[in-house]
């Protein structure tokens, strides 16, 4: 469900589930924002009762995950209404599987990997990046070996999705970037996925042409009407690229030992860099995209209008103050053997997924550029 106000819908649809007792989940700030005031209204009203689980941080990890699973079996729940951006999206489906399984989330990395399918979820995204709300995969984080890993299968991708901009006022504007330039990596991505089709690059279209003429609006400025665009567009890019794939952009903001930061600041971050590494294998379809961000295309060349759709990308990273290089306290040229080492062990799927070879020297030749930082065409 798209719209303003359908939150509303939540206590329906969970009665519709045979949801008779929900476990919410969320993060304190959400709570604190007043966001589940209507969810809880909304339960209630469908004589479905409901307790809160507020202790979601900065990223979904393992021990979040048994927490939220204990919870559910110790409140006697049947189903999750999960209320927040990314990281409480992927806690609380990791939750709902491990729930209904004997097994700890660790066990169920890769696909299929679980024996019983996880409790009904339905999500109320108050960000609009992850698409984790359609997608039939969860990253988690495992903090003892420091990586991420993912979580995928058939009977995983979340039977609701309710996308009410109205919860997306009261997040900052901070959140809200790094949340949209991880929507529209997964979009971008979905181009050069090795799945790509002409199914999944109409969608990646459509997700970035929403995400580039929206997302500073929505992120900088209380535009309703570009909240609810992009709170859409997220969601298509996630279809996009859980079909197509993803590739070198993902294969490398995976690593949680040697490359510090939000997930969605570090797709930012590597979001010209993938472009360019890619651009010998897109060349045509980001002369495509140009044109459709109102590029004329009179007598260029693809490879004209595709420079033309990098400069657009990096306008929108200006647009939105965001920065142009690494920290060294994100990382450091010492630490890129390390972080290909991560990468080859943790990230390998992405890699493989990528329409261009991708090999160490290359992964190198983007971690020191993303050191140095960016220019203007």
């Amino acid at each position: 469900y798209h719209g303003l106000g359908s939150t509303k819908l939540a206590g329906d649809e969970a009665a519709k589930l045979g949801i008779t007792k929900a476990l919410i989940v969320t993060d304190q700030r959400v709570r604190r924002a007043g966001l589940l005031g209507k969810v809880e209204e909304s339960l209630l009203a469908s004589e479905v009762g409901y307790e809160v689980f507020d202790e979601v941080e900065e990223d979904a990890d393992v021990n979040i995950v048994h927490g939220i699973a204990l919870r559910i079996k110790e409140a006697g729940c049947n189903g999750v209404v999960v209320v927040g951006g990314g990281s409480p999206l992927c806690a609380a489906r990791g939750g709902a599987l491990e729930a209904t399984n004997e097994e700890n989330i660790l066990t169920f990395e890769g696909r299929n990997k679980y024996k019983v399918p996880p409790l009904p979820v339905i999500c109320l995204p108050t960000t609009a990046g992850s698409g984790s709300d359609v997608s039939a995969g969860f990253p988690v984080v495992d903090p003892e070996q420091q990586r991420e890993f993912g979580v995928s299968g058939d009977h995983l991708q979340p039977l609701v999705s309710i996308l009410d901009p109205l919860l997306l006022k009261t997040c900052p504007p901070q959140p809200m970037v790094y949340a949209g330039l991880d929507a529209l990596s997964h979009a971008i991505e979905a181009l050069w996925g090795m799945r790509a089709s002409l199914l999944t690059d109409a969608l990646a279209y459509e997700s970035i042409r929403l995400i580039m003429n929206n997302l500073r609006e929505a992120a900088l400025t209380d535009d309703m009407e570009a909240k609810s665009n992009q709170h859409l567009a997220s969601s298509v890019a996630n279809y996009a690229c859980g079909n197509a794939g993803m590739g070198i952009i993902h294969s490398i903001a995976v690593s949680v030992g040697n490359l510090k930061g939000p997930h969605g600041f570090k797709c930012g971050m590597l979001l010209p860099y993938g472009i360019e590494f890619n651009m010998p294998v897109c060349e045509e379809k980001f002369a495509r995209m140009a044109t459709m961000l109102g590029e004329m295309p009179d007598n260029k060349t693809n490879s004209e209008l595709a420079r033309l759709f990098l400069r657009r990308v990096k306008q929108l990273l200006i647009d939105l103050d965001f920065p142009r290089k690494f920290g060294q306290e994100n990382l450091s040229k010492g630490r890129i053997p390390e972080l290909i080492k991560e990468i080859k062990k943790f990230g390998s799927s992405f890699l493989d997924s990528n329409m261009r070879k991708v090999t160490d020297e290359s992964i190198t030749r983007i971690c020191e550029a993303s050191l140095e930082g960016w220019e203007s065409d």
